[in-house]
């Protein structure tokens, strides 16, 4: 399904990192492969993590962000040589979830979106967004939509 226009503009969303293609994410046809671009997001939604959650927050309260559900649309083929710039925003905050929405850029042109739902969780399992938390991450919603 073709994601909303508002998701196609990188102005959209808050957070973004390069990331450069390389010559093993190539697949016989000569673009970026489905598996490559799936690790790319991966670098977006660390990127917007570790905004939200630092990291010596989630070791002194043992929070960990375990992903529930997660959809890609690919829009156009990526190429190499080249870099991908992955921008990330939230869409949605829940009780104890949150959607991260991503999308790729090549060239300035958008290449696939991204949705994945977390989770945040302790060793007792599923547990409230701390206020903390629940801030950081409304201040890295997306615009539009």
């Amino acid at each position: 399904m073709k994601p909303d226009a508002f998701r196609l503009t990188r102005e959209t969303y808050p957070v973004s990192v390069i990331v450069p293609a390389r010559f093993r994410d190539l697949d016989t046809l000569g673009h970026l492969n489905n598996v490559a671009l799936g690790s790319f997001y991966e670098e977006g939604r660390a990127r917007l993590n570790r905004a939200a959650f630092p990291l010596e927050m989630r070791h002194e309260s043992k929070l960990r962000m375990l992903i529930a559900d997660g959809h890609i649309a690919y829009l156009a083929e990526a190429h190499y040589p080249g870099d991908i710039e992955v921008a990330a925003g939230v869409g949605h905050i829940g009780r104890s979830s949150y959607v991260i929405a991503l999308a790729l850029f090549q060239n300035g042109q958008c290449v696939g979106t991204c949705e994945t739902v977390l989770v945040v969780t302790d060793e007792t399992g599923a547990v409230e967004i701390p206020p903390g938390q629940r801030a950081a991450l409304e201040g890295l919603r997306v615009k539009g939509g």
